[in-house]
């Protein structure tokens, strides 16, 4: 008669416990094997549809810094033609990836209409499409109520300014918010006529350091 093996109390339960471990190693293989599938269809499929992710710290660091800038728009100023207005500074160099509030101070009061249905009447391409004068929002301009425009064309950024103040001081005060993006050179102007000429559309409009200036974007 053949003999079982004895189990003695050293080794009871030993086969079970193999067995156990062994498949808990399976089954965290297996869990493995299904993450990196999962991981590289994403990737596929992500490359095939020309989707691209861009980490999360670039974009909090695009918000992250908040630059101020001041300006005014004078007139009859030391070394500058007679009755030109001009906007001081001229040059503007602001952070790329990053959110500029600008004020202008306008000490050229009083108002030059712009052309019937001029589309720089409207306040646009700034945070919130608001601006504020003297404190008060405002999105758009009556045309006949323009004195100047703080207009960027290639960044489709217009601020129509008032040439009237109600707070007694010699000056209207108007600010805004815009977002830069990528380094670049870019040429801020005003598009209400307040030039010469004829129609108002020379001297000071088209002459650089006066109603015509540079605006770069670096980072």
């Amino acid at each position: 008669m053949t003999q079982l093996p004895r189990t003695t109390p050293g080794n009871q339960g030993q086969p079970h416990r193999a067995s156990f471990a062994f498949f808990c190693v399976e089954v965290f293989v297996g869990i493995l094997l299904c993450v990196a599938f999962i991981a590289g269809v994403n990737f596929t499929l992500g490359a095939a549809f020309g989707y691209q992710r861009t980490p999360a710290v670039a974009h909090a660091a695009q918000i992250e810094r908040h630059v101020q800038m001041n300006m005014k728009i004078v007139l009859n100023q030391p070394g500058m033609q007679k009755d030109w207005p001009a906007y001081a500074p001229n040059t503007l160099v602001v952070p790329a990836y990053s959110l500029v509030t600008v004020t202008i101070r306008n000490y050229d009061l009083g108002d030059t209409p712009l052309p019937k249905g001029s589309p720089f009447s409207t306040v646009k391409g700034i945070v919130g499409g608001v601006a504020y004068a003297d404190g008060h929002a405002y999105t758009a301009l009556a045309p006949e109520k323009v004195a100047h425009t703080f207009t960027v064309p290639q960044l489709n950024i217009n601020v129509p300014m008032p040439g009237d103040t109600t707070t007694g001081k010699p000056y209207a005060e108007v600010s805004f918010t815009f977002r830069t993006g990528a380094s670049g050179t870019y040429y801020f102007r005003c598009f209400d006529p307040c030039g010469t000429g004829a129609i108002g559309w020379q001297g000071p409009m088209v002459t650089k350091g006066y109603m015509l200036g540079t605006l770069t974007v670096q980072g």
